[in-house]
């Protein structure tokens, strides 16, 4: 099992900070190296770190802890471009996740217990900035920022699973997206997936705490919430 942590964004409703949101400390401890614990603890030991934004600040503060991939496109793209990076660095299953999303612990673990060949985290209580979802049969339907509030049935909080015998399929529907839209999600490939058939498991976060931060305000909430999954983990 691999990770690839997508760390190249800028960051930019956080009000001008000069350094990579996954570089935001809690009680001293970087939110990457936070999670980079979370999957070492969980048996993961090869981590692919996706730089783009002053990459040298993550390279000088990790070191030799991870893979670093550099997404070259970083400030004319959107994340699709920041996965299709590792299209010829992964090679096993893998968690994908976003670099400034906090979580506990257990919700990876329960990510990792599921054995369909992609399942996303989902939180069935709706929150209003994050990507949303449809369900349909106990599957995901749809992934997006487009479905109405009214219509969604939880939000995807940044975290999947990809089996490596869905690899081909996923980074062909990546090529596709990306030659008419590099400002895409690469939730938008999960979605091409579901309109060609393929089955989208979920697991619930079941109220564990997580927190994707974009926001100042959101920082000072991930404080709050950062000591009490720190105490838990």
């Amino acid at each position: 099992m691999d990770a690839l942590i997508l760390a190249a964004g800028r960051g930019t409703r956080m009000g001008g900070i000069d350094k990579p949101k996954c570089l935001l400390e809690f009680n001293g401890d970087s939110l990457i190296h936070y999670q980079i614990n979370c999957f070492k603890k969980l048996g993961i030991d090869r981590i692919f770190v996706i730089t783009g934004y002053h990459s040298e600040l993550i390279h000088s503060h990790l070191k030799h802890k991870v893979i670093f991939l550099h997404n070259e496109n970083f400030l004319n793209s959107n994340n699709i471009s920041s996965v299709w990076t590792a299209r010829n660095s992964i090679s096993d299953d893998f968690i994908c996740v976003y670099s400034d999303l906090l979580f506990h612990k257990k919700i990876l673990e329960d990510l990792l217990n599921d054995n369909h060949e992609i399942c996303l985290v989902i939180e069935k209580n709706i929150r209003t900035e994050t990507m949303k979802v449809k369900l349909e049969n106990q599957e995901i339907a749809q992934v997006n920022k487009q479905i109405p509030e009214s219509e969604a049935d939880g939000n995807f909080i940044g975290m999947a699973k990809f089996s490596k015998q869905i690899l081909p399929k996923f980074f062909d529907a990546i090529s596709n997206i990306m030659k008419n839209n590099m400002d895409s999600y690469y939730t938008s490939a999960i979605e091409l997936l579901i309109q060609n058939g393929e089955s989208v498991h979920y697991v619930s976060t079941n109220n564990l705490q997580w927190m994707d931060i974009d926001e100042p305000n959101e920082f000072e909430d991930a404080k709050i919430i950062f000591k009490q999954i720190g105490d838990e983990s």
